[in-house]
């Protein structure tokens, strides 16, 4: 259904001030939270009233027809996008508590008004009041916004909280029509490069695997070429690989993982590009886990010693530096924590478990583990998740015919 190009302008409503960045079709201003809410329509509510109309046989509103047309539904609660509006309310909420500092932040809100807008020299303008609104490529921060404004107590804040004091900034496509507007949606949503999941979590601050990862960077030295020099001059930030001729030994990505998988052992595989929380770490029979400061001093003493000790194979990038080695590498080295609940067998060390592998980057060592010949040379393109559990089971089981083959005994 395309919006007619005859739609009355928009000459009254909530006053505001816009800049225009695409004369007559797009413009951007800020407004108060509360104004907002007032103005944008709760979409879990349009949801809501369309099943009820529907159940009862009345017709669906015309707000909700073209919302459809434009935007994906919500769902039910299980459903992807209605799990990430509660996460994102969490969010929100505790960015207004003063939890996370300055660090934290929240995308320009997207709106579209399929009438147009009249817009001043001065940029004084008017935004439409009733079903004159959608969110356009905002909508769960839009619907998160109305649960915290909804039970503000729920979200550990005040009832009286002023949500008048909150500024948004904000984005308004005007007089487009629907098509248009459903292009824009599918533009913001999949064009563009998708930023790597891992990558992303190795720059956040309040993760606890992050943490134990940069302070390890921070802390620990070893020795290159004779030279000592610290390890965060060996580990590429802000980017997804590191090439052959780079003087680091990995991303910032891959060590993360490495400190993931010696938290949390096998799990750690599959959790390495996902959030870590103290909680993760398993607790024992009687359901207690290690103290916070236990785990990051095990493992950072445990990590750090073993890239000492081998910083020569680190730094010639053999295959110990492949991201699903490094998993694998991880997983084992948590069989020697404290916590560990599959811990290594009296007498056994990680020392001697890994005795006699090859780490030469070569097929006969590792073709079907954590690498593949391709009939152009050999691959090792699979990730953690893919073949760090394979790496696992050749290094921790010598005898099996994986752990024979890096160890080179055909």
């Amino acid at each position: 259904m395309a919006i007619p190009k005859s739609l009355k302008p928009v000459t009254t409503g909530l006053p505001v001030d816009l800049r225009e960045i695409r004369k007559g079709v797009m413009a951007n201003g800020v407004i108060d939270c509360e104004n907002l809410l007032a103005i944008v329509n709760d979409p879990q509510e349009v949801e809501d009233a369309t099943k009820r109309a529907q159940k009862s046989g009345q017709p669906v509103s015309e707000y909700a027809r073209t919302r459809a047309e434009i935007q994906r539904l919500i769902g039910t609660a299980g459903s992807k996008k209605a799990k990430n509006v509660g996460e994102y309310a969490d969010y929100i909420a505790a960015g207004l508590r003063g939890d996370y500092g300055e660090g934290w932040s929240l995308p320009q809100i997207t709106l579209w008004s399929p009438r147009p807008l009249v817009i001043s020299e001065e940029g004084s303008s008017a935004l439409p009041i009733k079903d004159g609104l959608y969110a356009l490529d905002s909508e769960t921060q839009v619907t998160a916004w109305h649960r915290i404004k909804r039970n503000p107590a729920a979200f550990e804040l005040e009832e009286d909280f002023d949500f008048g004091a909150i500024p948004l900034s904000f984005e308004i496509f005007h007089g487009i029509s629907t098509i248009a507007a459903r292009q824009i949606f599918h533009d913001r949503n999949l064009k563009g490069v998708p930023v790597d999941k891992s990558l992303a979590m190795s720059m956040d601050g309040r993760d606890f695997g992050t943490t134990v990862t940069r302070k390890l960077m921070e802390s620990l030295k070893v020795s290159v070429d004779e030279t000592t020099v610290p390890l965060s001059n060996l580990i590429l930030t802000g980017k997804r690989q590191v090439s052959d001729k780079a003087p680091e030994w990995m991303t910032l990505s891959v060590l993360r993982t490495l400190i993931s998988t010696a938290m949390l052992g096998k799990a750690g595989i599959h959790a390495a590009s996902t959030g870590i929380e103290h909680e993760d770490i398993p607790a024992d029979s009687n359901g207690d886990r290690p103290d916070k400061l236990v785990v990051q001093r095990e493992v950072m003493e445990t990590v750090g010693e073993f890239l000492q000790e081998n910083a020569a194979l680190f730094h010639a990038k053999t295959a110990i530096t492949a991201p699903a080695v490094v998993a694998g590498l991880g997983a084992t080295m948590n069989r020697t924590m404290s916590w560990s609940t599959d811990p290594l067998p009296d007498g056994v060390t990680l020392e001697r478990l890994l005795e006699g592998i090859q780490w030469e980057r070569e097929a006969k060592y590792w073709s079907g583990i954590a690498a593949k010949e391709t009939g152009r040379g050999v691959s090792w393109a699979g990730g953690a998740r893919d073949s760090g559990h394979k790496v696992y089971d050749a290094l921790n089981h010598p005898e099996s015919a994986a752990g024979k083959q890096i160890r080179g005994r055909f």
